[in-house]
């Protein structure tokens, strides 16, 4: 796979390494970008600073549309790949400022001495539009289509801080962006409340969110296809018109790990999808009961032990992995004894195309309710459903 290699006079210029254990910026919001130090982003951007080789990782992100112009969006925009998916433009310009502040944790310049650091230290983020409502909502899908869009346009990793998680439109996507080499990211919801009969699906990251103390928020929602929490809570990001916004919610949590997913194939592009998946639900902290639990599925993401797991890893990524198993193997990590994985990545065949959805998104606070009949016959587009923002 190709790999560039980055001068090292850009990192003197942007960054400072501290006894080469941890990187930070001169980005005057970094200082409250709490959730880069309770995800050890430092020293998980200190594991690839001295890389002579790294991968230049492409992560969708799938939302309300973008403020493209915004100073701290500069440099690490794949403006050419983006796309708005509801008529096939170009036209990427926000209808709500959800989809700038989901950006902004993937692709705010770093070093620039403007606004916030960027979590995806080194990504370039292709802007997905697929809403034209000025609350957000979106098809979902038109959600699986930005999937679909995005894995066919080089994204490893792709981030929808949409509701939805529970769809199988959703999944059928995920699972054809896996046989592309991506990794999809969901926002898991906003209503606090726990959904028994929402079965996990094994191609969506789906997750929550944790607040400052690190204990599970009480919006994120919950039940067993919850996957990872992230800090959700307090998030300082981007937003319209060159400003900064503190934001809440899931929607923020999945970029957030979209972008831990990010460096990983930084370190190392040979990951597979599955490899990704599972080094980061290894190295996770645990913070509920013993083993798997409903609120913070296999537990807080550690950025630093998933770089560290991901630079351990004999990587076992194809450009053509449909239609064959994968084995997955990696050594014992001597900061994370005893890990040993021996599974299998399973064929992919689901890469029909999408039928009608059979149910409706979740709605979350904040956000308009759509009804069936009404608002969607006057849009003139009563054969699918919605999703909201998270």
């Amino acid at each position: 796979m190709l790999r560039r290699t980055l001068a090292v006079l850009a990192f003197v210029l942007t960054c400072s390494v501290a006894n080469a254990a941890t990187v930070s910026f001169n980005d005057p919001g970094q200082g409250q970008q709490w959730y880069l130090d309770a995800l050890n982003f430092g020293e998980a951007w200190a594991q690839i600073v001295d890389l002579p080789e790294r991968g230049r990782i492409k992560v969708a992100v799938i939302d309300s549309g973008f403020d493209v112009g915004h100073k701290d969006l500069q440099s690490n925009l794949a403006i050419g790949k983006g796309i708005n998916i509801v008529n096939g433009s170009r036209n990427l310009s926000p209808v709500n400022p959800h989809g700038t502040g989901t950006i902004g944790l993937v692709a705010a310049t770093s070093g620039n001495r403007e606004g916030i650091s960027q979590a995806a230290w080194t990504a370039r983020a292709i802007p997905i539009r697929v809403s034209n409502r000025s609350d957000g909502a979106a098809y979902t899908s038109d959600l699986a289509h930005g999937i679909r869009y995005a894995a066919d346009n080089g994204a490893r990793v792709i981030n929808v801080s949409y509701s939805g998680v529970h769809l199988n439109a959703l999944q059928k996507a995920a699972a054809y962006a896996q046989t592309k080499g991506a990794v999809v990211f969901m926002a898991a919801g906003n209503d606090g409340r726990t959904y028994a009969g929402w079965r996990n699906h094994k191609h969506l990251v789906a997750v929550g969110s944790t607040n400052r103390d690190g204990s599970v928020s009480g919006f994120s929602t919950r039940g067993k296809f919850v996957d990872l929490v992230a800090p959700g809570h307090q998030i300082l990001s981007l937003t319209t018109d060159d400003r900064l916004k503190t934001w809440s919610g899931t929607s923020f949590s999945s970029p957030i790990a979209a972008s831990v997913a990010s460096l990983m194939l930084t370190a190392n592009p040979t990951l597979s999808p599955w490899q990704v998946r599972k080094l980061l639900y290894t190295t996770a902290q645990d913070i509920g009961p013993d083993g798997r639990d409903n609120a913070s599925g296999f537990g807080l993401i550690d950025a630093e032990a998933a770089v560290i797991a991901a630079l351990a890893t004999e990587g076992r990524y194809t450009s053509a992995i449909a239609g064959r198993a994968i084995p997955f193997v990696t050594s014992d990590l001597e900061s994370h004894s005893g890990i040993r994985l021996v599974n299998q990545l399973r064929a992919v065949t689901e890469t029909s195309e999408l039928s009608e959805l059979g149910q409706a998104s979740v709605p979350e606070p904040g956000t308009v309710v759509i009804v069936i009949g009404g608002l969607l016959a006057i849009a003139g587009r009563t054969d699918r459903k919605m999703g909201v923002i998270s």
